[in-house]
């Protein structure tokens, strides 16, 4: 891979451009790396305060009575934010959509139960658990490469 920078005075925003033979994997990962350059964190709430959260301490993102919680290991949040806003936010290479209420980051899964058929099982590293919807399955199959 090469990689070119031009400083120019003219740009008040840097422009990348991405010249490729063909938009694989690796050239969609740098794409979702960059449009996330700036996202990283997200505002949530809790008893009446505002909380900053590193995406990389975010084991969970579900809907649950209208409202849209962020679990981390130990604590629960509120988010003013949607999920299809927060799935278009989030690292692509490190959340997922495993139901149409939860968004998960498998970097926090210790592992995944497929022994109740037509449903898996999310286990964190934390103890808190996750379940699939059967329609996801073969999402999450492909974003697994299995």
């Amino acid at each position: 891979m090469d990689i070119e920078i031009k400083v120019d005075e003219n740009y008040e925003n840097p422009k990348v451009v991405i010249y490729t033979k063909q938009v694989d994997k690796n050239v969609s990962d740098i794409i979702d790396s960059i449009s996330n350059v700036n996202q990283e964190v997200l505002k949530a709430y809790k008893d009446e305060k505002m909380y900053i959260l590193h995406q990389k301490d975010i084991e969970s993102i579900y809907s649950e009575n209208g409202k849209i919680y962020v679990r981390c290991e130990k604590e629960i949040y509120t988010i003013k934010s949607r999920l299809y806003e927060l799935e278009n936010l989030l690292n692509k290479r490190k959340f997922f959509r495993i139901s149409n209420s939860e968004i998960i980051n498998f970097e926090k899964v210790k592992n995944i139960d497929f022994k109740i058929l037509g449903t898996l099982i999310i286990n964190f590293k934390s103890g808190n658990i996750a379940y699939a919807s059967r329609r996801y399955i073969p999402k999450i199959k492909d974003f697994l490469e299995l």
